[in-house]
């Protein structure tokens, strides 16, 4: 996983595989991206934008910082220290 766009399709695929999500389309409803458009940053020919990355970091537990390869932990800790 090197660019954004493949951490973030990880992440959705994440959220998927440990039931935080039932399916892909509530969450691209819920963060504002189309199913088209997801498969055409899937096949490489789009990128995720800021406006979505940041609708992603806001309903789920993504930390911005693993998206674009700061930090080591692809969930954001909590006040506590603990994964949401």
């Amino acid at each position: 996983m090197n660019t954004p766009e493949e951490r973030i399709i990880y992440f959705i695929d994440y959220l998927k595989e440990s039931g935080e999500i039932k399916f892909r389309e509530d969450l691209f409803q819920k963060v504002g991206i189309r199913r088209q458009y997801y498969n055409s940053v899937r096949n490489g020919k789009n990128r995720f934008t800021t406006t979505q990355i940041l609708a992603l970091c806001k309903h789920y537990p993504l930390n911005a910082n693993w998206v674009f390869a700061i930090e080591k932990n692809m969930l954001r800790q909590n006040k506590k220290g603990h994964t949401p």
